[in-house]
């Protein structure tokens, strides 16, 4: 896992790789501006492209003066850079870079009064040319005013692309947004070591399209002893937790999966989730659902076994279960349930839903109790929050308070354990965006629980692989990924783990 740690820390970083590795500012200034011009040629590849460097006077103008350097050394033909002020003082870096760039033949304008007015005077056709956003970086921790404000309202929608260096002019690297901030809207962002914290929720869609995480030489190992809840997972979490199948195993030795799902008009969920165990390895698995579906169930799934409602619990030992997609009425029997087993669960819609409206069963969720909800799903529960950085805070107050994960669903999602973790998962892509993707999660991770991980391994692996399924598959062309096609895409990325 990858520590997300916030922009005080990241100074933090800054200044023990100087310390460490013997090194200037300046020099790890040029490290940040290489690392950031390798992904930019692979971004803009057309050298004849006008590029306009928007420098402000901090280190983050200091990085663009350098960038443009590296720039036109690489063969641009038509850059250019306006600096802008942006504090009393130009910082020593941003000085030093600007002897050197006067040494180019790059051409170099400075306005003096902060004002879209000035700005649009400069006769610079944004509209043709790629700005490469290098005014304000994660120094920012409130909302801009005056004339820079002014001149962020008028590039917004003016530019025909623009490429920000580490953060959009006025984008916070943590923390809430208000409805009225004024921030410059960026295509991509070009941020060092680490993505900010903010780049995965929600409102950041708003200021910017993409990012990529341009690795500038910090040292790992101090950055893992920072303290921060949050953590970014990555392809070496899964094969870590992965156990490959013994030779002698067999079905007992991966567990049995309960999945209480399924109504009138709603069995394909009930479906969905079944598969999806089966799929992940669960050893065996039961599904409980009306009379009305059960034959589908037999003719799409003739491994799985069938229980009536009322024979839930005759002598069976299961290892873990699924309860609440498509559930409808029946997710009334949610109480009994909590009665009745030991197994670990996990609760997803009408089984959340349920919670919702009979709040006294949150107080009696067994330990270890995963909940899959998606944003509404997580409001009617807890109540609502303005903002995805408030709805964090408070998934981790009630995870710690109730002894549960929280799967927080969402284009990122957010494995909140009950130590107060944050475990994102950066896996998916939009083209899942349909219905039965969710009942598809519930089922892996009941599965991978069944088999006898953690809830916590289950979780992580479970989302990493729905989304990992989803992005090979967009990648093999499908813009519109189906609940089933990534069920069935798990079995080979299991293999390729192994």
């Amino acid at each position: 896992m990858r520590k997300i740690i916030d922009a005080a820390q990241m100074k933090l970083a800054d200044k023990d790789c100087l310390t460490a590795k013997n090194m200037a500012s300046h020099e790890l200034m040029d490290r940040a501006a290489s690392a950031f011009a390798g992904i930019f040629r692979s971004l803009i590849q057309h050298k004849n492209q006008p590029i306009v460097v928007l420098c402000g006077t901090g280190n983050n103008g200091g990085d663009g003066l350098a960038i443009a350097r590296l720039l036109d050394c690489d063969g641009y033909n038509h850059v250019e850079i306006l600096i802008i002020p942006t504090g009393t003082d130009p910082s020593a870096d941003f000085l030093y870079n600007l002897e050197r760039i006067k040494k180019t033949s790059v051409p170099v304008r400075q306005i003096g009064q902060v004002s879209a007015l000035d700005f649009e005077s400069l006769d610079i056709d944004v509209s043709r040319s790629v700005l490469i956003d290098a005014l304000l970086g994660i120094g920012v921790n409130r909302p801009l005013d005056g004339g820079l404000r002014d001149i962020v309202r008028y590039l917004n929608g003016r530019c025909k692309r623009v490429v920000a260096v580490d953060v959009p002019t006025g984008f916070r690297s943590e923390g809430s947004f208000q409805d009225d901030e004024v921030i410059l809207h960026a295509d991509e962002v070009i941020t060092f070591q680490r993505p900010k914290l903010n780049f995965f929720f929600p409102e950041s869609a708003k200021f910017m399209r993409s990012f990529f995480v341009a690795d500038i030489g910090l040292r790992e190992e101090f950055i893992a002893e920072l303290p921060s809840s949050f953590s970014c997972l990555e392809q070496s979490d899964i094969e870590n937790i992965y156990r490959k199948r013994e030779t002698f195993s067999h079905k007992g030795n991966y567990g049995h999966a309960l999945v209480i799902a399924g109504s009138i008009g709603k069995v394909g969920a009930a479906l969905i989730c079944a598969e999806a165990c089966l799929y992940a390895g669960a050893g065996l698995i039961t599904v409980s659902l009306p009379q009305e579906g059960r034959d589908a169930l037999y003719a799409r799934l003739p491994e799985a076994m069938i229980t009536r409602p009322e024979d839930l619990f005759d002598e069976r030992d299961y290892s873990a279960i699924a309860f609440g997609p498509g559930l409808g009425v029946r997710a009334t029997g949610l109480p009994h349930l909590f009665k009745k087993t030991k197994a670990p669960l996990v609760i997803d819609a009408d089984g959340l839903n349920y919670m919702a409206k009979n709040q006294s069963t949150l107080t009696a969720l067994p330990k270890g109790t995963v909940l899959t909800p998606h944003m509404k799903e997580f409001d009617r529960l807890f109540g609502s929050s303005s903002t995805w950085w408030d709805r964090i805070q408070l998934a981790i107050r009630k995870a710690k308070e109730l002894n549960v994960i929280i799967v927080l669903k969402n284009r990122y999602t957010f494995i909140v354990t009950n130590t107060g973790d944050v475990l994102i998962n950066p896996t998916g892509n939009p083209a899942m965006a349909i219905g039965g993707m969710g009942d598809a999660l519930t089922g892996l991770i009941t599965s991978f629980i069944a088999q006898g991980y953690t809830p916590r391994e289950a979780c992580i692996l479970g989302c990493f692989l729905h989304g990992r399924a989803g992005d090979r598959l967009k990648l093999e062309g499908q813009a519109v990924v189906l609940p089933t096609a990534v069920i069935r895409k798990i079995p080979y990325l299991l293999s390729e783990i192994e």
